[in-house]
């Protein structure tokens, strides 16, 4: 994306994926691994609306047999102590599971499926968004 041209020293070049190339891969591992049922979690981070909307373009315009077992939506500033979200997260019909959120939401999102055992083997999560990997100042991803 580049900035308004008159603008004397604003030029901003974005190299990362948008959401919808994500997702495109996403179902493309997907399909390859045969990996049908799936669920959606995101939180109320800006975009969340779009990213289950084509979500839904990607699934309902496939001859794949797409089974996709529902839309979590996860409100994290109300529930502090991650009881809701643990109880919450174990609630999620489905072991394959897109994650919309930002990074610092991951970090708790994780933390509470860690505390809830669905972050182990047999649980597969795929991060959607262009913020997990931090600002490039050598910060991990969330664990």
């Amino acid at each position: 994306t580049f900035s308004n041209p008159q603008e004397k020293g604003s030029t901003f070049l974005q190299l990362g994926s948008s959401t919808e190339q994500q997702l495109q891969v996403i179902f493309e591992v997907l399909e390859e691994y045969d990996w049908t049922s799936f669920a959606v979690v995101t939180t109320l981070r800006p975009g969340h609306e779009a990213f289950v909307a084509y979500v839904e373009v990607l699934t309902d315009g496939s001859f794949i047999g797409w089974e996709h077992r529902g839309v979590l939506t996860l409100n994290l500033t109300e529930d502090p102590g991650g009881t809701r979200l643990r109880r919450q997260l174990r609630e999620v019909p489905a072991q394959i599971r897109l994650l919309y959120c930002s990074r610092d939401e991951a970090e708790a999102i994780f933390r509470a499926a860690r505390e809830a055992g669905l972050a182990g083997p047999g649980y597969v999560w795929f991060v959607v968004g262009s913020t997990l990997a931090g600002g490039g100042g050598g910060e991990k991803v969330p664990e």
